[in-house]
């Protein structure tokens, strides 16, 4: 008697999500997102240049042509299974042009988003836990991080495909903000295509707690610590992220 082998799939690789950006018909780009839900609502974070096509600073076209996104292509799970996959399109911006998704109360400043997910009985949701940003474990510099995309939009098993982990460090001290932005950086090889990517701290064994003590067990804590959003320049492997209080702001502003 054979029997079917188990294929394990790490919660995290459901929350991840592939992004294609279309502008006038046209792919012009790929990115990475993730689903959170509160008050009964789904939401797609990822950041605001991927949605935007503009640079969060200058606000000028991030492609040659000038072209920016008018909706974007999501792969989600569907509810046959994982490993299912169903290619959703939803606009990015209203018939007045005005985007569609919610910005932080600081504006583009802040290069996250929130984008409301259109509900399709056939579309199954594996929203990252924001409960995860309150695991009481210290980052600390040199530490390990997952950055968790689709790099130049590669992914793993058939179709769509789950998301790819690529390994990083803490390479600023988290509690402080980089370029006066609640940020920190990472050291990574990362690639076009993850920008919009959960970052998070996975340890197993013991860690440092907050009140300066050490939990010792066995088992494997994980740690949300932000959304990446690319390098800080295209000669440094140097990306850096937005602390799970953007995020939490966002919704908020979302009511």
């Amino acid at each position: 008697m054979s029997t079917v082998p188990t294929t394990l799939i790490d919660p995290l690789s459901g929350s991840s999500l592939r992004l294609e950006l279309v502008a006038l018909g046209n792919i012009v780009g790929t990115a990475t997102g993730f689903v959170v839900a509160r008050g009964g609502r789904h939401f797609l974070i990822t950041n605001w240049h991927v949605v935007s096509g503009r640079h969060p600073e200058t606000r000028q076209p991030l492609l040659g042509n000038g072209a920016v996104p008018d909706q974007i292509r999501i792969y989600h799970h569907a509810t046959k299974g994982l490993g299912v996959w169903i290619l959703a399109t939803d606009a990015l911006l209203d018939g007045n042009g005005d985007p569609l998704w919610i910005e932080h109360p600081r504006g583009s400043r802040v290069d996250v988003v929130a984008l409301p997910i259109q509900e399709e009985p056939d579309i199954a949701f594996y929203p990252l836990d924001l409960a995860l940003a309150e695991t009481d474990m210290i980052p600390r510099p040199a530490m390990p991080v997952s950055i968790i995309g689709y790099p130049f939009g590669l992914a793993a098993g058939a179709g769509a495909g789950f998301p790819i982990w690529k390994t990083g460090h803490i390479a600023s001290d988290p509690d402080l903000d980089y370029d006066g932005k609640p940020t920190f950086l990472i050291d990574a090889t990362t690639r076009g295509g993850m920008s919009g990517s959960p970052v998070v701290l996975r340890l197993t064994g013991g860690y440092p707690t907050r009140n300066g003590g050490m939990v010792l067990a066995g088992g494997m804590a994980t740690k949300f610590l932000g959304v990446y959003a690319g390098r800080i320049h295209d000669d440094v492997e140097i990306g850096y992220v937005w602390r799970p209080v953007v995020v939490a702001e966002i919704l908020e502003a979302a009511g």
